[in-house]
């Protein structure tokens, strides 16, 4: 007779099962179970980091990287990294995330600001913008200003607003006191979007880059 392969799991079963997302969950937000992945066996998460790794080539989202950063081994660092470096640019602000609070922070800037200039409200932008609220450096107040002039309506309009926040012109990210100045960065009329900027860059005490 021959060997009987083992079956894996119940923590195994439980976190694949996890995997299968459906509309409601993707919606929601909810991720893969993190505490089924904590006890699943060594061999099973080596080969998990495989799946996970995959998953996030074909299926780039925030979930896989999670996991893998939950999983910690080199192998799943790696894949992270790989992310990193070939990812779009909302996946490159995830894995960037992701390193960043296993101690590798010297590529989230670059990733916040990628993620800024490329992406749209609902495909990284949102979370970019949280993202240079907590990491307020200068490079990131620097392009938040320069897309309150030079990006799409999108990006206008919120990195004007949260430029005047980081710049201490605001009480919150989006203070909806200033919204009728904000909405002027969304003016379909380029002469009214300029204006805005140079009233942005007076409020914030720096060097308008158009006359």
């Amino acid at each position: 007779m021959g060997s009987r392969t083992p079956s894996h799991s119940t923590a195994y079963s439980t976190f694949v099962v996890s995997m299968n997302m459906d509309v409601d969950k993707w919606r929601d937000g909810i991720g893969f179970d993190i505490e089924a992945l904590k006890q699943v066996t060594d061999p099973e998460r080596d080969a998990l980091v495989t799946i996970l790794a995959g998953r996030l080539e074909y299926h780039p989202d925030w979930r896989p990287i999670e996991a893998l950063g939950a999983i910690g081994t080199p192998a799943a660092i790696e894949a992270i990294r790989r992310a990193l470096r070939e990812g779009n640019p909302e996946t490159r602000l995830y894995a960037a995330e992701q390193l960043a609070e296993m101690g590798e922070t010297e590529h989230l800037d670059l990733a916040i600001v990628d993620a800024l200039r490329k992406t749209s409200l609902y495909g990284g932008l949102s979370r970019a913008l949280d993202l240079a609220e907590e990491h307020p450096s200068p490079q990131i107040q620097e392009t938040l200003v320069d897309l309150a002039l030079n990006g799409d309506e999108e990006q206008r309009i919120h990195c004007a607003a949260l430029a005047l926040f980081l710049g201490g012109k605001a009480d919150e990210a989006f203070d909806w006191n200033h919204r009728p100045f904000f909405l002027q960065f969304g003016d379909s009329n380029r002469r009214v979007q300029i204006e805005a900027y140079k009233e942005l860059c007076a409020r914030l005490g720096v060097t308008p880059k158009v006359q």
